[in-house]
């Protein structure tokens, strides 16, 4: 890689950490917002995963506002765990109804659940099993 081309993906990345830092500083900023790889930052990952679709390198990376996450201690911890933002514990305690369905698309797809199909009550089903596995 040449050192033009290092250089400027090196002031992308540090754009796009700063545009990140910037949105997490303002009130009532989400959580956790998606960046693409021509440095555009989305805070829906639907949004996100569409711009990329158009882009030759179609990844979208998270970035979690640290600040923001909650710290638990003295608990057995499954190195497997899924950390959910607030917008993501709010969607599974109490917005799984079918007017949620594209964010609840997006959620199952982040808890990874796979489904036969991806209709709304399946989603739903999916979603509900994995609140009653995680809350046991």
């Amino acid at each position: 890689m040449s050192k033009e081309k290092v250089k400027a993906t090196a002031s992308l990345n540090d754009a796009v950490a700063q545009i990140v830092s910037n949105y997490f500083a303002q009130a009532n900023a989400k959580d956790t917002v998606y960046s693409t790889s021509d440095g555009n930052v989305f805070e829906n990952l639907g949004f996100a995963t569409n711009h990329a679709s158009t882009l030759e390198d179609k990844n979208v990376t998270p970035h979690i506002d640290t600040n923001r996450l909650e710290v638990i201690e003295d608990l057995d911890f499954d190195e497997s765990a899924i950390i959910l933002n607030a917008e993501q514990k709010e969607l599974l305690n109490t917005g799984l109804i079918k007017e949620n369905y594209t964010k609840l698309k997006q959620l199952a797809s982040f808890l990874e659940l796979h489904t036969e199909d991806q209709k709304a009550d399946t989603i739903i089903h999916a979603l509900e099993e994995y609140k009653a596995k995680i809350q046991k």
